[in-house]
């Protein structure tokens, strides 16, 4: 009996374009609050706020560092300064 075994799974689909789901709803998402900061405040405060939004964005959808989204990488240092490190060294 032969099965078939998935070869890429590591590796996330893609739903919209070349952008995975999370990709998409970052996208999406950061879009709705541009939208909603114009329908707010003045044009000079939405550049203000939008743009380096905009960037972020960007960045956190497109950039990867060692094959891991800039998203994890953000994770992971944001929990590595949070939580306690404890160093305890044993002589042997």
């Amino acid at each position: 009996m032969r099965f078939n075994v998935p070869q890429f799974i590591d590796i996330e689909d893609t739903i919209i374009g070349p952008l995975t789901l999370k990709q998409f709803f970052l996208l999406i998402g950061g879009g709705l609050v541009i939208v909603f900061l114009w329908w707010l405040f003045e044009l000079w405060f939405v550049l203000l706020i939008g743009v380096p939004l905009a960037l972020v964005l960007a960045a956190a959808i497109l950039i990867k560092i060692n094959g891991r989204p800039l998203t994890k990488v953000f994770s992971a240092w944001f929990k590595y300064w949070i939580n306690p490190r404890f160093y305890i060294w044993k002589k042997r």
